[in-house]
């Protein structure tokens, strides 16, 4: 609270100047000053600040009266249900992750339904555009950071990068470290990179990196972020929430393998050994963690994460049976009704594709027909969608959609996919290795009706990332110079 000796307020969103009749921040909570970078417009909407009906001066949020006059302040318009977005398929934050739910999956863990499918077609145009931000590859992460508002960060993570959406000045403006703190690239391949977050006015963004484990915390007024970092070596994996820690695996200098556990509030916990780890791992897949298990997919095999009965936890590395080899371009691992998760491999000594139990030391394998693509719990055949495991085929298989292939991008409720149907007479293997530019259409297949939305044209489109914010669904794809958008239903 103020006194009569000064005009700075103290509050939980900052500090701030009350000189100029208005209210002005001027220093966050974490002590850094206000940026003159950031435009005035984008701070008061970040900010969610109040407005006088007299004379239209601003307020901090924490005013519903003006202590001028006393008169009432008048909130900003925001989304109805804003509940941020981690990427890369709409994860929990890490307060709020369970072992009952499997985590890694595509799978949002909220709803989504478009609005007013009926209004969509193949040729409709997006509801909104972004421009994309300067030249990358880009994970899109929505929370708050240091605002009462959620605000929309592009992280580029091999190159360390950072940036804010700034929708009133509408241009993405880079956010800074400082010469001792700053963000680590990574190497972890795109198709294996996730990364956790821990909620809060100040979200704390969990990333595996070249340095180790990263806790990014942005504080965005300051467009500033501080991190630091645990662990003794590269991550060769993404972060997973498991047992109430984040865990990732880290190469050290001596080349062995260790998993590496950090608290939300950022306790160390005793880093465990792999055991029977190999000197190199090439990624595949995103980890996963279910119940009491969490595992990273590699080329080679299985780091494979386990609670034990009298709640210590062990880490070991399983290889692949030695004529097995892992198909990961086909999407995630599936989870069958009984939790259980199965990895699509190839049998190089019988010629055919399986399905293998993941976690287990002698695992059960299931032979398939043909390979599918797959989003967690739904499989598609062709562009048909199935729940039943996808080692089994359809008492009355339809292939009159046999030139039609349809890739699940994200699962965004119990029957709700939104994917990429592709025309294709090739088999899938062809399809994937195939880098000339295709027509694709985006659909919204919510298991009454199948919503065509969206037609473009790019070289492979399995590389597009869904992300939502501010009411919309967006469509990123590093090839294309916009992000397009649709209105999602509150």
């Amino acid at each position: 609270m103020n006194n009569e000796n000064t005009t700075v307020w103290p509050l939980d969103t900052g500090n701030w100047d009350s000189s100029s009749g208005g209210f002005q921040l001027v220093s966050t909570q974490l002590g850094y000053a206000v940026s003159q970078q950031l435009p005035a417009a984008d701070l008061a909407r970040f900010m969610l600040m109040r407005k006088a009906s007299t004379d239209g001066s601003l307020f901090p949020p924490e005013f519903n009266y003006s202590p001028i006059d006393g008169t009432p302040l008048a909130a900003p318009a925001r989304p109805a249900a804003e509940t941020g977005w981690i990427p890369p398929f709409g994860a929990r934050s890490v307060a709020m992750a369970r072992n009952s739910e499997v985590l890694g999956l595509r799978k949002s863990q909220r709803t989504l339904a478009l609005a007013n499918p009926a209004s969509y077609h193949a040729d409709s145009d997006a509801d909104a555009t972004l421009p994309v931000p300067p030249p990358g590859e880009y994970q899109f992460i929505s929370g708050q950071f240091g605002t009462p508002a959620e605000v929309l960060l592009a992280l580029d993570p091999a190159k360390g990068s950072l940036f804010v959406w700034l929708p009133e000045s509408a241009h993405w403006q880079a956010i800074e470290g400082n010469s001792t703190s700053l963000l680590a690239e990574s190497h972890i391949p795109r198709a294996s990179w996730r990364c956790e977050l821990a909620s809060g006015f100040h979200s704390t963004l969990l990333l595996g990196t070249d340095a180790g484990l990263a806790r990014l915390v942005v504080d965005l007024p300051a467009l500033r972020y501080q991190v630091s970092y645990s662990g003794n070596g590269a991550a060769i994996g993404a972060p997973v929430t498991f047992n109430q820690q984040v865990w990732l695996p880290l190469q050290q200098a001596d080349g062995s393998l260790h998993c590496a556990q950090i608290a939300a509030d950022g306790q160390p916990g005793a880093s465990i050994k792999v055991a029977n780890a190999p000197a190199r791992l090439d990624a595949g897949s995103t980890p996963v963690a279910y119940g009491r298990m969490a595992v990273w997919l590699y080329a080679q095999g299985q780091l494979h994460v386990q609670q034990q009965a009298d709640g210590s936890v062990s880490a070991q590395f399983i290889a692949w049976p030695a004529q097995l080899t892992p198909e990961f371009s086909f999407g995630c691992p599936y989870q069958d009704t009984a939790g259980t998760l199965w990895q699509l491999c190839f049998d190089q000594q019988a010629g055919h594709y399986l399905y293998l139990e993941l976690g287990k030391l002698q695992p059960q394998q299931q032979p398939a027909l043909s390979p599918r693509f797959c989003s967690g719990s739904i499989n598609y055949r062709f562009a048909s969608k199935l729940k039943n495991n996808p080692w089994e085929e359809p008492e009355h298989g339809d292939d009159g959609a046999a030139s039609e292939n349809v890739i699940p991008l994200l699962e965004v409720g119990d029957k709700g996919v939104v994917g990429l149907k592709l025309g294709n007479t090739q088999s899938l293997t062809a399809l994937l290795e195939n880098t000339d530019r295709m027509r694709l259409q985006l659909v919204w297949d919510d298991d009454a009706t199948e919503t065509a939305f969206h037609t473009g044209v790019v070289a492979q489109p399995w590389n597009m990332r869904l992300f939502a914010y501010h009411g919309k669904l967006w469509a990123y794809h590093p090839q294309l110079a916009r992000i397009d958008g649709w209105n999602l239903a509150s």
